[in-house]
């Protein structure tokens, strides 16, 4: 079920109700609350690359399959 960000019409109180949409609805219905659209864009960021933080075991396969493609591969190690 999704959160939703309800403002109360007399009071204007504002809420987040983890509710159904049929639940959402109803309340909406009602008259005495509107639903406040927001975005909340989670951010996820990483620093560094993937092959730094993975394994000596890993790393020590890449090279070998770097070792053994041949020219022009483009295998970062």
């Amino acid at each position: 079920m999704p959160t939703y960000t309800f403002r109360n019409k007399e009071t204007g109180e504002v809420t987040e109700e983890f509710c159904s949409i049929s639940q959402r609805q109803e309340k909406l219905d009602s008259g005495k609350y509107e639903q406040i659209i927001n975005a909340k864009p989670d951010i996820i960021s990483m620093r560094g690359d993937a092959v730094s933080k993975t394994s000596g075991d890993y790393r020590d396969l890449l090279k070998r399959i770097k070792k053994n493609s041949g020219r022009g591969n483009t295998i970062n190690v």
